[in-house]
């Protein structure tokens, strides 16, 4: 597996050095606006150059796995459908009914797959979540009923849909989108290695291969940027890793110790993006227009570079694959890690909004709010 990696790696490299010859050749590149981090014009083919590659091997890397095929079916189905329209979002600017219909078809092949995959009750989240059971049990409640059944499958979509378009959110600045996905890919490569599941482990090493071979030019100063094209299929591909994780694992995993794992491992995004939607919202804000209000974003106009941002949203990203760890063990048995990981995860986001929130005022040249953000 690890030569397919390496060459993973090298084609993406080299992909995105011919992409961006092209788009400099054509002028395809991103134009600066009112709402851009950048100021000079940037070639944006890096998405259409490595995600490809990164396509191919997952395709490839299939058969050594143990996944049911309706699953890779869904999987590779799924994300080739997120990458044509984002595709083509990235040069007709399609609207956004269309966008949000390819991704609810895509999250409900997952849904589908991964149900016909495992028992039914694997997918009962809620009842998991109110369950009288320790939490993180790897026996899954029971007999579920309609109503719980369905809020659950709803929920499981809404996380699909919704990592998949925070995601493209948060790839705003060079190298931040990139970073994350080296991290949360490695991490899922070691973790499909200690639950057996090979393919999983698989699709973690091809992701992060393929995103360190397009940060060799996205790394700051970008000299080429993702675009949709590549930022919503990574999306996909981790807000699909603990639905392929608990099936392949055939038991040793259950679906909510597994979104658990999923969602640390991205944690950084997760928390920017649903901070910075809901505080749009209160502020009756168009939540689906583009914007400059993310934490990221709101660093980089308080005066810090993008290599300095970058580099702390990556170890934040590290810092959730470390508390992951505890999560690991296959047994529901005693005292649950997740009140803890979470409680550093939490400590972690609040100081990241308290220095950006000090660091705009300080720019603004008067003292430092008491709450505010």
């Amino acid at each position: 597996m690890w030569i397919v990696v390496a060459v993973v790696c090298v084609v993406s490299a080299v992909a995105v050095r011919v992409a961006r010859h092209i788009a400099l050749k054509k002028a395809l590149l991103d134009i600066p606006n009112e709402r851009s981090s950048h100021r000079q014009p940037v070639p944006r083919l890096g998405g259409a150059a490595f995600m490809p590659v990164v396509l191919l091997a997952v395709g490839l890397v299939a058969p050594w796995g143990s996944l049911p095929w309706p699953v890779l079916a869904a999987l590779l189905g799924g994300a080739i459908a997120l990458f044509a329209v984002s595709l083509a979002d990235d040069f007709l600017t399609l609207s956004t009914t269309i966008r949000f219909a390819v991704q609810f078809a895509a999250a409900g092949g997952i849904l589908w797959a991964a149900v016909t995959a495992s028992p039914i009750e694997t997918y009962n989240v809620i009842g998991a979540l109110f369950s009288p059971s320790p939490p993180l049990s790897v026996s899954p409640s029971s007999d579920p009923s309609p109503l719980s059944l369905s809020l659950s499958l709803s929920l499981l979509a809404l996380w699909l849909v919704g990592t998949v378009n925070i995601y493209n959110f948060m790839d705003g600045i060079d190298g931040i989108a990139g970073i994350q996905a080296v991290v949360a890919g490695v991490a899922w490569a070691v973790f499909g290695v200690l639950y057996n599941a090979p393919f999983v482990s698989a699709i973690g090493a091809v992701v992060a291969a393929g995103a360190l071979g397009f940060l060799t030019l996205n790394w700051p100063p970008a000299k080429i940027f993702m675009g949709d094209a590549g930022s919503t299929v990574l999306g996909f591909f981790f807000a699909t890793l603990p639905f392929l994780a608990t099936v392949e694992a055939d038991g040793k995993l259950d679906l909510v110790r597994s979104l658990t794992i999923g969602a640390i491992l991205v944690w950084p995004f997760l928390a920017d993006g649903t901070f910075t939607f809901l505080r749009r919202l209160k502020n009756r804000d168009n939540v689906l227009q583009a914007h400059r209000s993310h934490l990221y974003q709101r660093l980089v106009i308080a005066g810090h570079s993008h290599t300095r941002v970058t580099v702390t949203y990556g170890c934040l990203a590290f810092l959730g694959a470390l508390m992951v760890l505890p999560l690991i063990k296959p047994s529901g048995k005693g005292s649950s890690p997740v009140p803890a990981a979470l409680g550093v995860l939490a400590a972690a986001f609040l100081a990241l909004w308290r220095w950006t929130v000090v660091l705009e005022q300080a720019r603004r040249g008067g003292p430092a709010p008491k709450a505010r953000g």
